[in-house]
């Protein structure tokens, strides 16, 4: 993957209505992959869906003991205890990249996954999308 096609989705903005994490993640899979990812439209917003992200991920994905580019990421935000928080997996210039958007950004960013602890991130899982 090319990092200036990946960049190109920083900086969308963040909504929970319209765009949260998951609604990005699938943005990112149309976008970059041609994958046609759809989560259930009557899905849970804010709080309730961030508390069932990883419920809601299981049909569409599965465990992937090495993460490769487009996988979905799973992460717990601090002080939680499960996942809440979701992105997408790119490895850019040998090393390992999460692209994700939540309020606290107020838009998509993309973080070194060594860096996510920085920002309240800890990655649960990597999921390869069946």
């Amino acid at each position: 993957m090319r990092a200036a096609d990946v960049e190109a989705l920083v900086g969308v903005p963040y909504c929970e209505k319209t765009c949260d994490c998951a609604d990005f993640v699938v943005l990112v899979q149309q976008q970059l992959f041609g994958r046609a990812v759809r989560l259930p439209g009557a899905r849970p917003r804010g709080a309730a869906g961030q508390a069932a992200i990883g419920d809601l991920s299981r049909p569409y994905a599965t465990a992937a003991a090495s993460p490769m580019d487009g996988d979905l990421v799973l992460m717990i935000e601090h002080g939680q205890k499960r996942a809440g928080h979701a992105g997408v997996f790119f490895r850019l210039a040998h090393e390992g990249w999460v692209l994700h958007s939540n309020e606290k950004n107020g838009c998509s960013v993309l973080h070194r996954v060594r860096d996510l602890p920085d920002f309240g991130l800890r990655i649960e899982g990597y999921y390869r999308w069946v």
